[in-house]
């Protein structure tokens, strides 16, 4: 009698439960807190629920059917490696994608058959971790259940599982009973999936990413306060931390995060960063003795490239490392907050992945007030979830007002006070100089040459478009000064080496030396991520809380001066002649009315600052003062929130038609931010100008290093001035039509240049 073969190297079905049942084991011994989170929550013995998944999850693969077309291909494997010799990789290598081809085109799900074959024994959230366990249960794959090949049996489980689903949907979209009937299933869902890949990818001898703890230790003789409050408050449900810039927020969270961990209230640390960059920038400030950091968001894969390229980790493990840090299994996870927001939907199957190892974890929201109120209505949603699965949370920043306490509250928590570090509160730390208005940059000549005769200043621009007017007019009247721009039109590549560069320049170590030197031009982009300082700052006009974070940067590094800051006021000419406050992007453009309307925060700031010292409490006082009423959320955020409750209920058991790509931050029915959409423009070819990639990966390695994102309607106005232009590319045999840069428009030391006369009145923020 033939021995049941799971894969077609000739390992055998009994070889493969084992080893996918060794794997569930070892994750529950690893997460040992998982299990019990999940005994707590469900009063179900996960142990014992992920060994029934991975017992029964290839049971079909025994049918006659299915045995049938695996020896096929085994034999096939055996009748090349009698002729050629070798091991079933290399026949892999050789057969180019064909090998396994009787199962591929046999249109028999195997997972389908386990469930026919063991029904009986196996509880609902073991079924549907079965059903799920190779990504085919949703709405896209409802052909396969509905399949001749099983009879009734197919249809019998699919309207089984489609009547689960809609269970909320009767009663009404109720996210929060949804979350806890989600959360059992969720687990097994998870965990099966994970033990199958990894047994899978050992048995094909490719690379394992092996498991760490949270391992943090606070190598300082002293603890400051902000870290203090951090240890003394953690108990708090969720904890709004505010604290000045450089006060050792960081170390707080991982402080937090100990605490949390070592008293059984989770993992894992997950910090969310606004944007990629302020992600990147903590992942590489981070402390060095975490046991094990992962960073995830739509082109950290920058960061493996650059230590495969330089042969420091091999691309299987780099890829293996990266995909751990997607899915949430480092002990500290950096991420954006776009990447929490999407899994909430569930239009990825690795979401419920995402979404269980998520609940397992403490989660730190850091410079929570750089959001608008359209991602400030997602967030809520997802501190619902922290709320509903006892998920610990710090939400930090040195400018959240007293008024979001009523905000986080809408999530169900009960904030009373904002944990305060107020040791050094009372000193001054910058002095606004001037107020100046200016139409071109060349009328603020004698500031800008106050500027090169000190050597070093940071310059703060609202839209790229100005930060280039500033460049242009250093770099022609300025010599033996260093300038450097940095803005959201650069590469990948290049915004980490101008980044570097910053830090060269104005960074710490620099001051520490007495060498500071250099002018530095940023737009919103380096209000956070960088970590430099000068003694000079001149910053167009911001709403109060976005400007204590640009002040954050002047004398940074020297507790003993006071900054000096002078606010711009930036005018333009209406068609009419007529001179306005141009406040892109801190308001709005009327388009019936044909003008600009100052956004309520940035009048309110523009009325309340004066000529005098500003302290950080200054600052906070004003924050306070501008952020006065908690404001309610105009009907289109509310609808877009209401949106992602609704793509959880829908699709909570079974996937929608919908399979978004990995790195999205929306769906075609909800977004994580209010912004139109984007378009990759390429700065060079790929090598040898060949426009194929064999896999979506190649693709997107090579898009990582060399795109730069620009809004839409800018790119269609972009290729009418022939300065962008569009080919078309085979990606895994698919035809998809890209954006290229022609040559020159892009530098690595001043970015994309686009002509000015394609910007609409709008102008592009950062």
């Amino acid at each position: 009698m033939r021995k049941l073969l799971a894969k077609t190297d000739g390992l055998t079905l009994e070889e493969h439960v084992n080893d996918v049942l060794n794997e569930g084991k070892m994750l529950l011994n690893h997460f040992d807190f998982v299990a019990k989170k999940y005994e707590s929550i469900t009063g179900k013995n996960l142990h014992r629920r992920l060994e029934g998944a991975c017992l029964f999850h290839d049971e079909g693969k025994a049918h006659i059917i299915w045995q049938d077309a695996i020896w096929k291909d085994y034999e096939a494997f055996l009748e090349w490696q009698k002729e050629n010799g070798g091991n079933y990789i290399s026949y892999r290598i050789a057969m180019k994608g064909n090998d396994g081809k009787n199962l591929r085109v046999l249109g028999f799900r195997h997972e389908i058959q386990s469930l026919i074959s063991k029904e009986n024994k196996m509880s609902l959230p073991i079924q549907v971790a079965i059903a799920a366990h190779h990504s085919k249960l949703s709405q896209y794959h409802e052909p396969k259940w509905q399949s001749d090949k099983f009879g009734e049996k197919g249809k019998y489980f699919w309207n089984k599982f489609k009547q689960l689903n809609n269970k909320f949907h009767r009663l009404g979209h109720q996210f929060s009973e949804a979350l806890g009937e989600y959360y059992p299933y969720a687990g097994v869902r998870s965990l099966l999936q994970l033990s199958d890949r990894r047994a899978s990818a050992r048995e094909g001898k490719s690379y394992v990413s092996p498991f760490k703890k949270f391992d943090y230790s606070f190598d300082y003789e002293e603890r400051r306060p902000v870290q203090e409050l951090a240890e003394k408050f953690w108990k708090d449900e969720l904890i709004l931390m505010r604290a000045p810039t450089g006060a050792g927020k960081t170390d707080a969270a991982l402080l937090w995060a100990k605490k949390q961990i070592d008293n059984q209230k989770a993992d894992r640390l997950i910090i969310a960063m606004p944007t990629r960059f302020t992600s990147n920038a903590l992942s590489m400030s981070i402390a060095k003795d975490i046991s094990k950091k992962g960073l995830y968001h739509s082109s950290a894969w920058f960061e493996w490239t650059k230590k495969v390229k330089l042969g420091k980790v091999e691309k299987q493990k780099a890829r293996a490392e990266h995909e751990y840090a997607r899915l949430l299994l480092t002990p500290v996870t950096v991420c954006t907050i776009d990447h929490l927001l999407i899994m909430l939907s569930l239009t990825r199957e690795d979401h419920h992945t995402i979404i269980f190892n998520f609940s397992n974890s403490c989660l730190v929201i850091d410079e929570a007030d750089f959001y608008d109120e359209f991602t400030q209505a997602n967030v809520l949603v997802l501190l619902e979830v922290c709320k509903k699965w006892k998920i610990p949370t710090m939400i930090m920043s040195a400018s959240i007002p007293q008024v979001s306490m009523q905000l986080y509250n809408k999530a169900g928590f009960l904030v009373k006070e904002i944990r305060e570090d107020k040791s050094d509160n009372e000193r001054v730390r910058c002095k606004i100089k001037s107020f100046k208005k200016y139409h071109e940059v060349k009328d603020l000549e004698p500031l800008l040459k106050k500027c090169i005769k000190k050597g070093n200043a940071i310059i703060y621009a609202n839209t790229v478009d100005r930060a280039m007017a500033f460049y242009n007019w250093f770099k022609e009247n300025s010599e033996g000064v260093k300038i450097l721009i940095y803005h959201s039109r650069f590469t990948e590549v290049d915004k980490v080496r101008k980044e570097k560069e910053l830090i060269e320049h104005l960074g710490k170590d620099t001051w520490g030396k007495g060498n500071a030197n250099g002018i530095a031009i940023l737009t919103q982009i380096g209000e956070m991520s960088v970590n430099i300082s000068s003694d000079l700052m001149v910053s167009d006009l911001c709403p109060v809380d976005r400007l204590a974070q640009r002040a954050g940067r002047l004398c940074r590094f020297d507790k003993e001066k006071v900054g000096e800051l002078h606010i711009l006021y930036p005018f333009k000419k209406d068609k009419k002649g007529k001179i306005f406050l141009h406040p892109a992007p801190y308001g709005t453009y009327d388009r019936k009315e044909k003008k600009w309307i100052q956004a309520k925060a940035l009048k309110k700031t523009k009325k309340l600052l004066t000529k005098r010292g500003y302290s950080a409490n200054d600052w906070v006082d004003l924050v306070n003062v501008v952020y006065d009423e908690l404001l309610d959320f105009s009907e289109k955020t509310k609808t877009n929130a209401a949106r992602l409750k609704d793509l959880f209920v829908a699709n909570w058991i079974v996937g929608s038609l919908e399979n978004v790509k990995v790195d999205d931050d929306e769906t075609t029915q909800w977004k994580s931010r209010d912004i139109a959409g984007n378009v990759s423009v390429f700065t060079q070819y790929p090598d040898d100008e060949i426009f194929f990639f064999k896999k979506w990966n190649d693709f997107m390695e090579f898009k990582n290093d060399v795109v730069v994102n620009l809004a839409a309607y800018m790119v269609d106005n972009a290729i009418r001035n022939k300065e962008i232009y569009d080919l078309e590319v085979i990606i895994n045999d698919k035809k998809e039509r890209i954006y290229f840069a022609t040559d020159g428009i892009y530098s690595s030391e001043i970015g994309l240049q686009i002509s000015k006369k394609i910007e609409k009145v709008e102008d592009q923020i950062i």
